[in-house]
């Protein structure tokens, strides 16, 4: 018998139920003195997709379908890649194919008519960075410009970024003068193929720079510009701001020696204090507020983690939106997690 009775389950999780993210959940809400909230596999979702039609829940969240290969395989094939696409551990492939299939279960989601924490079109439109962007210029929010035209200059810097990726995978930083380019990125080379990398690779040789970008812009790239972060000591800086309900909560400042300051690629977190003595309350405050007003972007969405960057003025630009991005283990804001923050700001019937 069900623990609810014959009531549906307050709250389901759409994931992968091995994933850290789907065990601490789970295990956060249980500590809250919820339900354990039962996990929809993508794999089986893939398979069937009836299965929402049959799902007894009142509220779903939407998780992450990474770090999940059979499921990574069933995404670009939905998206129209192949039946079962020759990807190894790592590799970075499919990308277009990857998202449209993702969108596709979204999709799905959506029909079914189940009430989401974040609405399946928005979570979608996260992970399309040209869609973001486009919403962030609506808003009137600073943002780096965007264009192949940042291109054609004589010299200049650029990020490539696969429109569709995230964690950084396929992220190049690439900047050039006459005679000479440098791109830096997370990849390496084997066997012809491109995969992701946790070290950040600098190279100077125009055939490798063609190899890697010849593979990632066939995929769909936004070229965005580069601006110069805020540089403390130990490195540039930038901050993950968790928005929960419209609040800035959760944040992490994000410190490193290369363009990309993701926290895997074996960056650090900052020292907030040193933040706040070099910018003042003033441009923090600011920063927040402009993480708000972005995740504000996507009204229907409970909970986002936004990217600010901070240039060498000190002026908060809004760099990217994750609707994954409340894994923050070990930090707390107001005595709570980030998951305890989201599960307490909805009513969840136990």
């Amino acid at each position: 018998m069900s623990p609810w009775g014959n009531k549906p389950a307050p709250l389901g999780l759409i994931g992968n139920p091995e994933n850290r993210r789907i065990r601490d959940f789970q295990d956060t809400a249980e500590r809250l003195g919820w339900p354990r909230p039962p996990c929809l596999a993508y794999r089986d979702l893939l398979r069937d997709p009836g299965l929402l039609g049959a799902w007894q829940v009142e509220a779903v969240r939407i998780d992450s379908p990474g770090e999940n290969e059979e499921v990574a395989r069933g995404l670009i094939a939905l998206g129209g890649g192949p039946v079962r696409a020759d990807l190894e551990h790592g590799q970075i492939g499919w990308l277009r194919e990857y998202h449209q299939g993702f969108c596709r279960v979204l999709e799905w989601v959506a029909a079914s008519g189940l009430r989401c924490w974040n609405e399946p079109g928005e979570i979608a439109a996260m992970f399309d960075k040209q869609a973001s962007h486009r919403r962030f210029v609506a808003a009137g929010l600073p943002r780096p410009r965007v264009g192949r035209e940042l291109l054609e200059q004589a010299a200049g810097r650029v990020f490539l970024k696969p429109l569709h990726g995230s964690s950084a995978s396929g992220v190049c930083a690439l900047r050039w003068r006459p005679g000479r380019r440098e791109l830096f990125a997370p990849v390496r080379i084997v066997g012809g193929r491109l995969f992701n990398s946790l070290k950040v690779s600098r190279t100077t040789d125009p055939g490798e720079i063609e190899r890697i970008l010849g593979e990632l812009e066939p995929q769909g790239m936004i070229c965005e510009q580069w601006i110069p972060k805020l540089t403390l000591a130990g490195g540039a800086v930038d901050l993950r701001v968790l928005v929960i309900a419209g609040e800035a909560r959760h944040r992490v400042v994000r410190q490193s020696r290369h363009p990309m300051t993701n926290l895997h690629l074996g960056n650090r977190r900052g020292d907030e204090s040193a933040l706040l003595a070099a910018i003042g309350p003033e441009r923090l405050e600011a920063a927040l507020r402009l993480a708000e007003q972005a995740a504000a972007c996507f009204p229907g969405s409970l909970a986002a983690g936004v990217d600010i960057l901070l240039d060498t003025s000190h002026r908060a630009v809004v760099g990217e939106i994750n609707a994954f991005g409340d894994l923050l283990p070990g930090l707390s804001h107001r005595g709570e997690t980030a998951y305890e923050a989201l599960c307490r700001a909805q009513s969840c019937p136990v």
